[in-house]
């Protein structure tokens, strides 16, 4: 009999924050007038339009990120957490839950972030980038969450960490779906209050259109 606490793991970006991390990085740096173009890439890897990977290339290869840029959107992203977002944390770590944040986003980007959302470094499982002197020359393709099937992969290890009651993954995107399709998660709940997800909306068998609905199907 599983008797442990329950794992409840969430993705990262347009669900725990408001915003797709990268995106608001490249963004402060290109100009709002690049939103469209990086929003149509994100979607590709979000939808499975597009690997996961190459999502992320494309994107970090329309310009050049410096050590100084990747400061000043970590210090700028606490401001873009989810709202009712930090409460329904809480509440579920007072439950005695065990709470992870697992992202295709990137540390060095999401830090700041996630502690204040009380993420303590351990709970914390993202990409990382490579670097050349100051300036960000790639991903780490080593990192499984780099590409497509690395949530899973992640939640494969953490489950035989813990004798886990359930394991549960809420997220917005199909790399956040794939852990339930491939059986590292009991239960799966995609979250679209701040993107919706059409190929999610479909698939997942329990869905949130809002905060209040995520807190309703997590806390009962």
């Amino acid at each position: 009999m599983l008797t442990g606490p329950r794992l409840v793991c969430f993705d990262v970006d347009s669900t725990l924050l408001a915003v797709e991390s990268l995106d608001f990085a490249l963004t402060r740096k290109l100009g709002p007038e690049t939103a469209e173009q990086i929003e149509q890439l994100t979607s590709g890897g979000m939808n499975g339009t597009l690997s996961f990977r190459q999502s992320l290339i494309s994107r970090l290869d329309l310009t050049t990120l410096t050590r100084s840029d990747i400061a000043g959107a970590a210090v700028a992203l606490c401001e873009h957490l989810t709202p009712g977002m930090s409460d329904l944390l809480s509440a579920l770590r007072k439950r005695g839950d065990r709470v992870c944040a697992i992202s295709g986003g990137f540390a060095d980007i999401l830090r700041l972030a996630l502690r204040d959302l009380g993420f303590a470094s351990s709970e914390i499982f993202a990409n990382t980038f490579s670097w050349d002197g100051d300036k960000v020359a790639g991903i780490d393709v080593h990192n499984p969450l780099s590409d497509n099937g690395g949530k899973p992969r992640i939640l494969s290890v953490l489950r035989q960490q813990e004798n886990y009651a359930s394991v549960w993954m809420v997220g917005d995107g199909v790399t956040d779906l794939e852990t339930l399709t491939a059986g590292a998660a009991d239960h799966f709940v995609g979250f679209g209050a701040i993107a919706r997800r059409d190929a999610v909306v479909e698939r997942a068998p329990d869905f949130a259109d809002t905060i209040g609905d995520l807190q309703r199907i997590l806390l009962g």
